[in-house]
């Protein structure tokens, strides 16, 4: 019977140690997401277009340097400090970081890049792909807007 203990144990530790190295291994996974988020969305980034989804006649509702008369750039830098230029003249500036929001059900949302202007904090949706960043304002009623990167 103590060759069956031992054996038994020897199962058991193997699994507790996968258990610790999955555990280990998803927390890795994380990290680096959000890192890499964080370095990818450092740089200059040219307003493309928004688009409304939740317009009174139903049909998506497209915005762009053409249609309004300006054009827009955002600059995060590495410090979490965020830039706006409207026609290349400074606008304003504020701060940016990436949480997730905890519902009040207990769930945890995907990363979110939150902003923050004067007293305002706004928290999109974003996807970072090559050189476009989407931010995805439609779970509130607002925008997807489309940058491309520009440095």
């Amino acid at each position: 019977s103590n060759c069956w203990f031992n054996t038994n144990m020897n199962i058991m530790i193997y699994i507790l140690f996968l258990i610790f190295l999955l555990s280990f291994n998803c927390e890795r996974k994380e990290d680096n997401y959000q890192t890499t988020s964080e370095e990818m969305i450092i740089g200059e980034w040219a307003w493309i277009e928004s688009v409304y989804y939740y317009t009174m006649s139903g049909l998506p509702y497209v915005l762009n340097p053409d249609t309004v008369g300006y054009s827009q750039k955002h600059i995060y830098l590495p410090d979490g400090t965020l830039k706006i230029y409207r026609n290349d003249i400074f606008e304003i500036s504020g701060s940016y970081w990436f949480d997730r929001i905890i519902y009040s059900n207990g769930t945890e949302s995907d990363l979110r890049l939150f902003t923050q202007k004067d007293d305002y904090t706004n928290a999109v949706i974003f996807r970072i792909s090559k050189d476009t960043l989407l931010l995805d304002n439609t779970e509130v009623d607002g925008a997807k807007r489309v940058f491309i990167r520009i440095k």
